[in-house]
């Protein structure tokens, strides 16, 4: 056991949020659920394919002894992040940021495809996770200003959306599960339920950015139609998972690439899988618009549509025209043999039909 996790495993708020792991009773990994590995990096678990004995992921936080970020009594950064800006790190240089850190998190030229900008980490390599669902009841247990301010703006957003919480699964992410709650400014609230009534909940939650023009977030160079901010100021990042997670589409899959940059257009004609990552859209009227002569099989008409990143969850509905950049790929999963287009590049998908005008800032 290395001294950083010694030290970390005697913090009180790593007792009350952490659960050890115990690779020899395995359990479900959930998209956006957070893991500490044995060196003190702090991982976010992403999608829901995940190898026998491995975590498909990023990692998030990084222990730094000049970082702006108190972890269970230690300092770190965010990695994702450039420092002191909330502005994200493009994919394709987070593997050199990382190397910094461990050579073998450099995975690019060796991973999958959808996996590119990832990492697989071992399972034997990680200590502890911090459940989604358990630090959310945590923190509302609790007494005082930010708990308070927590339960407030859980009633704000009932009132906003219509919707009753009560018997919605619900949980956190990022820093308020693992325990950082003071001076709270943000809400990254999880819903975990059915894709109904998941997809309900984001319909919601767009149709009130799009006329209520106050409550428009702008986050990473473009607007978000899954967040929001509430009446006390308080900015609503949402996540959406499956309460049962044998009901996503690639919980387990394999994925043949045809060839990459290609380049289409088309309109949303299947949205049930449009709030989770990865996101997975069904396409109608597909126009190839860039495509080697090699590879051309005739009109695509429908296509399925794969991104596998999280930054445009919730940005494309049902009826929206889109176009996309990413790699024709054969995928073979519970739901049979499919061509689709895999787009891993943060901006590879735009909403032709956004929202709002200047949606996207650049």
């Amino acid at each position: 056991m290395t001294q950083i996790i010694e030290r970390i495993e005697a913090n009180s708020a790593y007792k009350e949020f952490s659960v050890p792991i115990n690779n020899q009773v395995p359990q479900p990994t959930r998209d956006a659920e957070l893991y500490l590995r044995q060196d003190g990096l702090i991982v976010n678990a992403e999608g829901w394919f995940h190898p026998p004995n491995l975590l498909l992921g990023e990692v998030m936080y990084t222990p730094d002894d000049q970082g702006d970020k108190a972890i269970f009594g230690e300092r770190y950064r965010k990695v994702t992040l450039f420092a002191g800006t909330h502005n994200p790190i493009p994919y394709s240089l987070r593997g050199t940021e990382l190397a910094q850190i461990d050579p073998n998190l450099n995975q690019k030229e060796t991973n999958p495809f959808f996996a590119r900008y990832k990492q697989f980490f071992p399972k034997s390599e990680l200590v502890a996770v911090f459940p989604s669902q358990r630090a959310l009841t945590k923190i509302l247990t609790k007494n005082g200003l930010e708990q308070e301010k927590l339960s407030m703006s859980l009633n704000d957003m009932q009132k906003l959306l219509g919707i009753d919480l009560s018997e919605m699964s619900l949980g956190v992410t990022g820093s308020l599960s693992l325990g950082n709650y003071d001076n709270l400014h943000d809400f990254d609230l999880v819903f975990q339920g059915d894709p109904r009534t998941n997809l309900l909940i984001a319909r919601r939650i767009r149709e009130l950015v799009r006329y209520e023009k106050q409550r428009r977030v702008i986050e990473g160079g473009k607007g978000w139609n899954i967040r929001f901010y509430t009446d006390k100021g308080i900015l609503m990042c949402c996540f959406f998972g499956y309460q049962n997670p044998q009901e996503a589409p690639l919980v387990n899959f394999d994925m043949d690439v045809i060839e990459e940059n290609v380049a289409i257009e088309g309109t949303v004609s299947d949205e049930t899988h449009s709030v989770y990552t990865p996101t997975i859209l069904g396409l109608s009227d597909v126009v190839i618009k860039k495509i080697a002569e090699k590879s051309t099989r005739g009109g695509l008409g429908n296509l399925k549509l794969i991104i596998y990143h999280t930054a445009t969850r919730g940005e494309c509905f049902e009826g929206d025209h889109i176009k996309a950049e990413g790699a024709l790929v054969e995928v073979s999963s519970q739901e049979g043999k499919y061509l689709a287009l895999c787009c891993i590049e943060r901006e590879a998908v735009r909403n032709l039909s956004p929202t709002w005008n200047n949606f996207y800032q650049k």
